[in-house]
Parts: C-alpha cells; structure tokens; sequence
C-alpha cells in the first residue's frame, strides 16, 4: 500500500532500482501508476549485459500505466536540465512489459511499438538499449498522458537491440502472477439495448 501523502502539484510514481538480480522465483512489479526503471535490470551475469542472451535472467514483469526507462548514467540532479545535460548510458532491461499508451489520433503519433517504453535522455547510436521480453499494450495510460508527438527535447532515442525472450514459451518460467485463460466455456451472449428484457432476448 501506498502511504506517501497526496501532492497536488506533483505526479506520484513508482521507481525500481538495484534490479540487476532478481528473487530467485522472479519478480512482478505492479503499479496503476506510472513505473520507472533505473539502470540495468535482471541480468545476473555481467558478461551478458548488452546481449540477447536471457540465461541468467529471472521470471520479471514490469506493470504501470506507463514504462520509462532510465539509463545507467541517469541522475536525478539533471531531470530539469536541458536533454543535451541528460546523457544516456548502454542499459539492459530483461522483463515482460505491460502497460498504458497515449492512443495515436489524427495529427498526433503516439510514437508506436518502438517508443512504447518510453526514454528521458540523450541515447544516440553510441548507448545501445537491450531489451529481452515481451510488450503488451494494455489500455489508454490514465497519468503518464502526453502524446508523443516527436518531441526532441525530452529525448533522442537509443539504438535498440530488442528480442523475444524465449523463455516465456515455458509455462514454468513466466513472471508471477501472469495473467493466463484457465478455461474456455462456450456460451450465448446479446447485446441488450438499454430498457430491454434480457429473458426475452434470449434464444
């Protein structure tokens, strides 16, 4: 539970550091607000930092209304600093993704599947981010709701070496508590029109 007192002028959020290994049975963190990541996050081997190789890695998950990831060199005194005072550093993050979007609408992009972890500093072709796991959009995000609309203020985006984690085809080694469909019952089922008799539309 959250117990932080309520600010009205700031946006409460949930931020996961020292990531890098994980309880042996995994991980889910869950937030219905915005989630940020800090640094490398489950990577156990060193050697396999800035590779598609998942190991070493244990079940994650990583749940909000939106994802933000925070490199290696992030520091917290520069947050307000212009981007080009906000440098990135190779960051690997080794987790299933689950969360918000700002929904695409006529003449605002919401930056697509490329941007759906979203960045804050200056990444450039030099500082590679390597992601290992699986994105699932979940719904239209209720905080984090600026569109992103190719802003090159908040940040130049990092060069993607991204991947499927294989081993999420292994019922075994899914994150806890993963959503999954338990059983499958066929039925009947109408759309009952405000006033209507449900019985009566029944076949």
């Amino acid at each position: 539970m959250d117990k932080r007192t309520p600010v009205a002028t700031a946006l409460r959020a949930v931020r996961v550091v020292n990531g890098r290994i994980l309880p042996t049975p995994g991980l889910t963190v869950s937030t219905a607000r915005p989630l940020y990541v800090l640094g490398h996050y489950n990577q156990l081997d060193s050697a396999n930092l800035g590779t598609l190789d998942t190991t070493t890695t244990r079940p994650a998950s990583l749940v909000g209304d939106a994802v933000t990831i925070l490199s290696t060199r992030w520091e917290d005194s520069k947050s307000t600093f212009s981007l080009s005072s906000r440098s990135a550093g190779p960051t690997t993050v080794n987790a299933a993704i689950m969360a918000g979007v700002v929904e695409t609408t006529a003449g605002l992009y919401s930056g697509g599947m490329e941007n759906f972890p979203r960045f804050l500093e200056t990444w450039g072709l030099a500082n590679l981010f390597t992601y290992n796991g699986s994105m699932v959009k979940m719904f239209p995000s209720l905080y984090a709701t600026n569109y992103w609309n190719n802003n090159s203020d908040i940040y130049d985006p990092p060069k993607r070496n991204w991947a499927y984690d294989r081993n999420f085809d292994d019922g075994a080694k899914l994150p806890p508590l993963t959503p999954g469909l338990q059983k499958v019952f066929r039925s009947h089922w109408v759309t009952v029109a405000p006033g209507k008799n449900v019985a009566a539309m029944t076949p």
